[in-house]
């Protein structure tokens, strides 16, 4: 049974989202004393979409590899469209910028009061197309923000 699920949102389901479902997933499975692999079996989802995506792309190199520089794989990553079923489905939505906040409430007004920018103090900008260590430097922001907001949920006990 999913105790908690949380959906990152972000444009092309690439790059950052990915990126803060990998830290997330990561950083979870550490508290949970479970691999990333068996979260959901220790009740947690973690999801993330684009809202510019048909679905389907993998997650770009440059994300893939600084993943990779902080133990985090993504060379599995499929991107996914934003749904009202994700939406529906998660407890609390994060999205990269408030455009994309926006397109969340475009599909679901509902969803108002759980869904929220990753960082509060502003947008996360999009690395597509930088080099790796502008995509290493965009983690490092998405990292930081996701401890944050993890730390609203379990405290200082989960570290991204």
């Amino acid at each position: 049974m999913i105790e908690y699920s949380v959906l990152f949102v972000c444009t092309g389901n690439t790059c950052r989202s990915p990126m803060a479902e990998g830290l997330a997933k990561h950083a979870l499975a550490k508290l949970k004393g479970v691999s990333a692999e068996q979260l959901e079996e220790a009740g947690v989802r973690v999801r993330s979409a684009g809202v510019m995506t048909g679905g389907g792309s993998p997650a770009s190199a440059q994300a893939v590899e600084a993943m990779e520089k902080v133990g985090v794989d993504l060379s599995g990553h499929a991107s996914s469209a934003l749904t009202e079923d994700l939406i529906q489905d998660a407890d609390v939505i994060y999205t990269m910028t408030d455009s994309h906040r926006q397109a969340v409430l475009m599909h679901s007004p509902a969803a108002a009061d759980k869904t929220h920018r990753l960082d509060p103090a502003g947008d996360i900008i999009d690395p597509f197309g930088a080099p790796v260590d502008v995509y290493v430097q965009t983690a490092e922001m998405i990292r930081e923000a996701l401890a944050q907001r993890l730390a609203e949920r379990y405290g200082d006990e989960v570290k991204a």
